[in-house]
């Protein structure tokens, strides 16, 4: 990856819950600790969270942080690998609610893989965006008065959204984050 040490300094939070694609978080984590970034891993789940690998239970990967106390201030940018058991899951949460919308309504950076969009396809937050994802939730998307794009890959002003490889949308990603400027107030 062309990012080596870009990160330095930036907090990035990877959202999963039990169930997640276990190959694409090891593949964006694994991209992402390369850039140097402070990774932790937000979940609703306390201590361990389960991944999905190959039609089973995988491996079990420690939580970082609480969900229920997270907070988007607390870290420059988050990352949702894909994963239908886990989406449902962070879906039905109200606490994911709140800490996507704190990203969202920032403008900070927020990159969704596959069918991860569904976590934010609350209230108005896919009003007017453009969204690159699986054919499974394009009409969930089109509902939420989002654009989808026939690109693997959408960059709509911060929100980074992919449908078939992981790599690329990391990419986009750690670009984003790169070229994010905290609104005044923010950092005030």
């Amino acid at each position: 990856m062309q990012f080596e040490n870009a990160l330095i300094g930036k907090k990035v939070a990877i959202l999963v819950a039990n169930g997640f694609e276990e190959s694409h978080m090891t593949g964006l984590h694994k991209n992402l600790v390369d850039t140097g970034a402070e990774i932790k891993i937000v979940s609703p789940e306390k201590g361990v969270v389960n991944s999905w690998h190959d039609g089973n239970w995988g491996h079990f990967f420690p939580a970082n942080s609480h969900l229920p106390t997270s907070m988007s201030h607390h870290f420059d940018a988050v990352i949702v690998p894909g994963g239908s058991r886990h989406v449902a899951r962070l879906s039905a949460d109200p606490q994911t609610a709140r800490f996507m919308r704190g990203f969202m309504e920032d403008n900070k950076p927020v990159a969704l893989f596959d069918d991860a969009a569904k976590i934010i396809a609350v209230d108005d937050l896919l009003e007017n965006r453009t969204v690159a994802v699986s054919d499974a939730i394009k009409e969930l998307m089109a509902e939420k008065e989002a654009t989808v794009a026939e690109a693997d890959i959408a960059v709509d002003s911060m929100l980074c959204t992919g449908k078939t490889e992981i790599l690329p949308l990391v990419e986009k990603f750690v670009e984003c984050i790169q070229s994010y400027e905290p609104e005044a107030w923010e950092a005030a």
